[in-house]
């Protein structure tokens, strides 16, 4: 056989595999030509480490059908074959049904991510995140290691997701590691993989999550729990871009730009020894500070609405809004589960809300409204549902002074005192 690859748009033909390194395994749709071939070793080991949603298309000859070896690579493998002689017109037919599918699982990847997608900048109202929106637009379409900071629940992976939506690696994968749910013993496997046989109960050859990322993302969640000793290996890739796998004898190159995120404070958890000093340099390459939902109230009332129309839809339920009792109760709960903890209540008020109008009560925030009577005065919280009030008529409105003010039923005089009042700046359009 001669060496080497040939890659002709998205299909790629193997004549050799002698020079794997040089191979991006991150394809859609692989022709592999099997004819005249007695040893399949090579080829299930390029198999192995594609993506699991390559088709692969196999071209063999007739007789090699009897051969137990190529039964079992088509069996395991493959989403179609061909035997010689060729038939072109039944060959093009299976190129094209595999080019269908493959749209048709694109637009679907598609609609997922735009359904996980952290709400746009319009919807987030509060200046430091609006701030974050421009800090990701900038950042996302190159490969500068990111680290995002924030408290649990405020929407870190969704971050990490709209940075590798908006960046040049869309086409391949977005894995997300969470490093603190690891198991010591494993870490290296999960994150590195093994080699068949590299101990007790590795049965199989295993891809680690950093070789599922290639020519993509790879979000390690909660980097600061992870283990001591495993971070000198994550530095080692990190500063040479290769690795070795459990039982493996050959280092691994692969292509991924690494996101970060932790809810510990690093500077405290590096002076205590417990997190490298070095590994923290390579990974902040750009740091995203994500503030808890308590300090960004201009936030809660249009997040609640994006979620509240979300879930109504998701839920076949109708239409759907909140009284004011229980815009209130929003607004002066603490939020302590950030994010999170408002998408879960509002599900459940959407859910169960029978009137069409979910209540304090439907949020289960009761105690909320009965604690701010006590704790604050009337002219407070008049001033933030005012100020509320007006963030999202302006944003209703794209900013368009003249119609806000007459959806408000004040005077232009009016609207703009009341913005200078409570600081409010302009609405993108």
């Amino acid at each position: 056989m001669c060496k080497g690859l040939k890659t002709h748009g998205i299909f790629t033909e193997f004549h050799d595999v002698e020079n794997m390194q040089s191979f991006n395994f991150n394809i859609d749709i692989l022709l592999l030509d099997l004819r005249g071939v007695d040893q399949t070793d090579w080829a299930e080991l390029i198999l192995n480490q594609l993506n699991k949603n390559t088709l692969v298309l196999m071209l063999v000859e007739n007789k090699q059908l009897q051969v137990n070896s190529i039964q079992m690579l088509i069996s395991k493998y493959a989403w179609d074959y061909h035997t010689a002689p060729f038939e072109v017109d039944r060959l093009t037919r299976i190129l094209g049904h595999a080019l269908g599918l493959i749209r048709i699982r694109l637009r679907c990847a598609a609609q997922a991510n735009n359904s996980l997608h952290f709400p746009s900048k319009t919807i987030m109202c509060s200046r430091v995140m609006q701030a974050l929106s421009k800090q990701i637009y900038r950042a996302a379409p190159t490969d500068i290691p990111i680290l995002i900071r924030g408290e649990s629940g405020t929407g870190k992976e969704l971050i990490a997701r709209e940075i590798h939506q908006k960046s040049q690696r869309t086409s391949g994968e977005f894995v997300a590691v969470n490093c603190g749910s690891l198991i010591s013993g494993v870490v290296q496997s999960e994150l590195f993989g093994h080699e068949k046989g590299a101990f007790t109960g590795a049965i199989n050859r295993h891809k680690g999550k950093i070789s599922q990322a290639h020519g993509g993302t790879l979000f390690l969640d909660e980097v600061g729990d992870l283990p001591l000793d495993q971070q000198v290996n994550l530095l080692r890739f990190l500063q040479e871009g290769t690795f070795d796998a459990v039982g493996g004898s050959q280092p691994t190159s692969v292509d991924v730009r690494i996101v970060a995120a932790t809810h510990i404070d690093l500077d405290a958890a590096i002076k205590r020894g417990e997190f490298r000093l070095d590994l923290f340099y390579r990974l902040n390459g750009l740091t995203l500070e994500l503030p808890p939902l308590r300090d960004r109230k201009e936030d809660i009332i249009s997040l609640a609405e994006h979620f509240c129309q979300k879930y109504a839809a998701e839920y076949a339920v109708g239409g759907c809004h909140f009284s004011e009792q229980a815009k209130t109760a929003m607004l002066e709960h603490q939020w302590t589960g950030n994010v999170r903890e408002l998408i879960n209540r509002i599900r459940r008020a959407v859910l169960l809300c029978e009137t069409g109008i979910i209540q304090a009560s439907d949020l289960e925030l009761e105690n909320s409204i009965n604690q701010s009577c006590f704790a604050r005065g009337l002219k407070k919280i008049k001033d933030e549902v005012e100020k509320n009030t007006l963030i999202q008529v302006m944003e209703k409105h794209s900013g368009k002074m003249d119609v806000v003010a007459n959806d408000l039923q004040i005077s232009r005089a009016t609207l703009y005192r009341l913005i200078d009042k409570h600081d409010i700046y302009a609405i993108d359009s």
